[in-house]
């Protein structure tokens, strides 16, 4: 017997328990494997052009050998503000979305030793270490329009007609209550215990009254309205961020060679909020009804990679540069709390599907790319410099572990993504005390297929003035990119048209730095 309504009791509320608590596929891979460039402003006002120039705390980063450059000791702080425009487009219905706040940039020192022996092989050695935030994840997306042929609800009824064993019906009764007593958290646990993912919502539709056991047939009937225009909208709101500490320890060989390496140790910490709306209405009886599907989920862990790095002054102006950049290895956990609403007219009933718990994962492993960087500047003395970066990345290397429990998405990321270039150029000027800075930035999409997430580009303007001992730095960054996401995530048969985001940020940095 399938119940309407299944009343909230508190033998299990709030309860925690370790199970699978997302649909993960590639793209919940794509956050750690991004980077909003941020740093100090001079390093952002040049699009992080810095592999040969170094004598920036940001530039170790990308070489560490740059730490070597510095001639004194130094420390800055950096803040930034950011506005996020996203402009989405669904079935030919325009909507946008913004977001402004304020960024904890960058904030680091480096201290540096000489030699005093003019036969010393090492000429100099620097120690440093510096934090910044990778990538800023608070944002806010909207998308809405007229649905194509597909209900929100046959996304629960496609889970439900073909989760269960060898692609077959859910088992009834994994996703019905047992009785009359039974609690949504009660059934919703049963569920997940026989069902993971694909029982949990399923649970979701079926209790929520979207379809029925077909008495006719294997499987299960749509309960929801059909053959009629759906008016779906999705939000997505994330907050949180990704940050990194690194060591650097960087030293000049002889006159013209400086080598140095990086330890880094990467924080996760952001929630991703989604909630899934459709209203629908026949208009020859008069029925209707509304649907909403929320979920939460929160990642955080840790990681640890690693960078090396060489430059060679070539000759007096000219400097090469070349680095590698590790692999970032994570370890991860996920926290998941999800709901249902449904209210259908023509049953008079309102459906509220809301289990009071808090999903876990075990912890699991992503593995993300290696990056190789070659770098060339040209620094005219007192003057200024131009700077290029050109570097290379094989998105498809990205892993999760255990290997047998992700050996479908880790074929995805050979199958789906590429090798992606990055090339950043910059330039400086020096007027007396002013320093002029530019410019631009190109990364290449991850995605073989680049409707996806499209090429990303940048371009950058700043100044700043020298007082002496310490220098004011100002930076405006401007970045455009057009990705594509659906009315519900779904790693197989998306039922839905997808929505076209064009994403564009404007940053604001501002660094105070002091030479001691």
């Amino acid at each position: 017997m399938k119940l309407k309504k299944i009343a909230l009791s508190g033998a299990l509320l709030g309860l925690t328990l370790s199970s699978y608590a997302q649909e993960t596929n590639m793209q919940s891979a794509m956050p750690l494997n991004e980077n909003d460039l941020n740093g100090t402003a001079r390093f952002r006002a040049m699009s992080g052009a810095f592999g040969a120039v170094g004598g920036d705390l940001s530039a170790l980063k990308i070489n560490p050998a740059g730490g070597a450059i510095f001639n004194y000791n130094n420390a800055a702080f950096s803040m930034s503000f950011v506005n996020k425009n996203n402009k989405a487009n669904y079935n030919g219905t325009n909507d946008k979305k913004n977001y402004d706040g304020l960024d904890l940039g960058q904030l680091g020192a480096i201290f540096v030793f000489n030699s005093f022996r003019s036969d010393a092989v090492m000429k100099k050695f620097s120690i440093g270490v510096n934090y910044e935030s990778t990538n800023n994840m608070r944002n806010n997306v909207r998308f809405r329009g007229i649905g194509d042929e597909n209900s929100l609800g046959d996304y629960f009824l496609q889970i439900a007609n073909h989760g269960g064993p060898n692609g077959g019906p859910i088992p009834l009764g994994d996703i019905s209550p047992e009785n009359q007593q039974t609690t949504i958290t009660d059934g919703y646990l049963r569920a997940n215990y026989y069902g993971g993912l694909t029982g949990r919502n399923a649970f979701l539709g079926y209790n929520g009254g979207l379809f029925t056991e077909n008495n006719n047939a294997e499987g299960y009937h749509h309960d929801f309205l059909t053959d009629t225009p759906f008016h779906q909208s999705r939000s997505i709101s994330t907050s949180g961020s990704t940050g990194l500490f690194s060591g650097n320890f960087a030293a000049q060989l002889g006159d013209r060679f400086y080598v140095g390496a990086n330890l880094n140790i990467h924080t996760v910490d952001y929630t991703v909020d989604s909630a899934s709306y459709q209203t629908a209405r026949n208009s020859s009886n008069g029925k209707d009804e509304n649907i909403s599907f929320m979920n939460s989920t929160y990642t955080y862990g840790t990681g640890f990679s690693f960078n090396i790095g060489a430059i060679a002054q070539i000759t007096e102006g000219l400097r090469g540069g070349l680095s590698y950049q590790s692999p970032t290895w994570y370890s991860l956990k996920d926290e998941l709390y999800q709901g249902l609403r449904t209210q259908m007219s023509y049953d008079n009933n309102t459906n509220f599907i809301y289990p009071d718990v808090v999903l876990k994962t075990p912890t699991y492993k992503l593995k993300t790319p290696s990056k190789y960087t070659a770098s060339l500047a040209y620094i005219f003395q007192e003057k200024g410099l131009i700077s290029v970066d050109y570097s290379l990345k094989d998105y498809s290397n990205n892993k999760y572990k255990p290997t047998n429990e992700y050996q479908d998405i880790n074929q995805d990321f050979k199958n789906e993504l590429q090798v992606a270039s990055e090339l950043r150029i910059g330039a400086e000027y020096k007027i007396k005390q002013v320093s002029l800075r530019g410019g631009y930035r190109f990364e290449q999409s991850p995605y073989k297929n680049t409707k996806y997430i499209g090429d990303l580009n940048s371009f950058s303007l700043g100044l700043g003035y020298n007082f002496g001992p310490s220098r004011l730095d100002l930076s405006y960054n401007h970045t455009a990119r057009n990705y594509q996401t659906t009315l519900v995530d779904m790693s197989y048969n998306n039922l839905y048209s997808n929505a076209t985001v064009k994403s564009k940020e404007n940053w604001i940095n501002l660094t105070y730095s002091i030479t001691f």
